[in-house]
């Protein structure tokens, strides 16, 4: 449905380039109007054809992505010198209009089956892991949990995630970097493994919207501070609910343990989206960690799930130093029972 809507769009938008151009004439800042326009008009029906063709899907998905970011500017152009367009002159309509861009740039990425939606470097990421009694957890997981030797196993990590950009857009300083603490766990739906998330604290509030908006997922904002000083790791965390202090050396590398590579190889998360469920793929190479020795641990975070299933004693934990990572478009399960 997303597909045909935005396809009938495409299309009708390029019917209009063709049979009434004059309606698009006063937002084109340049001579040669009505060649523009069938330009325009060319491009958007072989966009609109593109995304029903087997072949092509992925990349019209994309190049679809990317006219509508070069429309963005002339759209900007015409409600900031408040040029009426389709008879409206508004600047409130103007602008509403220009906010749009965005949301058209990252429907049409989402159509992608294969391409990436976004992609970030996390660093200095630590994982904690402890295990507790699956039928504790369970009531607090929508999916069928995935058990390590008989029993569920919680995750705390942290980590800073650095240079987010999202496909023919560079990083924007300022708006690319974050701390973040987030508290998982495992599971398995359809025979494919996963992560779910309980929650996700980071210190960025856009990125918080994004993720919230966009991919449904858990984030909330915290005070979040990661700093690592030669082979030592502090983090500390608060929002108005949780909080967490950590210290820990940093050691020497390590060769993955087979309980290294079941947490943490696992490239998707799933999540909940109303009653619909989500699956998103995660792409990046094999984890490199190093040891982890913790010297001070002060936890309120864990204990958000209960009493019976916060931390207390580590089955496993580790430090990676850096991890490049793309998301590719959550897609909708068609059933998710646990």
């Amino acid at each position: 449905m997303s597909r045909f809507i935005l396809t009938l769009i495409l299309f009708f938008a390029s019917l209009l380039h063709f049979f009434m151009p004059q309606l698009f004439n006063p937002a084109i800042p340049f001579d040669n109007k009505l060649l523009i326009n069938f330009c325009a008009g060319v491009i958007e029906a072989s966009l609109a054809f593109g995304l029903w063709t087997i072949r092509f899907r992925d990349i019209s998905a994309r190049l679809t992505a990317l006219w509508f970011l070069i429309l963005t500017p002339i759209h900007i152009y015409v409600s900031w010198f408040q040029i009426p367009i389709f008879g409206f002159s508004s600047p409130v309509l103007l602008w509403g209009r220009t906010c749009l861009q965005p949301l058209l740039y990252f429907w049409a990425l989402t159509l992608q089956s294969r391409g990436w939606i976004m992609a970030q470097t996390w660093k200095d990421v630590l994982f904690l892991h402890y295990q507790v009694e699956p039928k504790l957890l369970q009531s607090h997981v929508p999916f069928k949990l995935d058990e390590y030797n008989g029993k569920a196993v919680i995750s705390i990590v942290s980590f800073k995630m650095d240079s987010i950009r999202f496909p023919f857009l560079p990083s924007v300083p300022g708006l690319t970097k974050l701390n973040e603490l987030n508290l998982r766990t495992y599971v398995e739906v359809d025979g494919i493994k996963g992560v779910y998330f309980f929650t996700l604290d980071a210190d960025l509030r856009p990125a918080i919207f994004i993720a919230r908006s966009i991919f449904s997922l858990p984030y909330r904002l915290a005070a979040i501070k990661i700093e690592i000083n030669q082979n030592s790791y502090f983090c500390k965390s608060q929002n108005s609910d949780t909080s967490l202090e950590i210290l820990a050396e940093i050691g020497d590398k390590k060769t993955s343990s087979l309980f290294d590579l079941w947490a943490t190889e696992r490239y998707g998360l799933f999540t909940k989206r109303n009653r619909d469920s989500l699956h998103g793929i995660v792409e990046h190479i094999p984890w490199q960690f190093n040891d982890l020795e913790i010297k001070k641990f002060q936890d309120n975070f864990s204990s958000q799930l209960g009493s019976d299933l916060r931390a207390k004693e580590f089955i496993g934990q580790g430090y990676c130093k850096e991890l490049k990572v793309k998301f590719k478009p959550f897609y909708k399960l068609r059933q998710s029972s646990k």
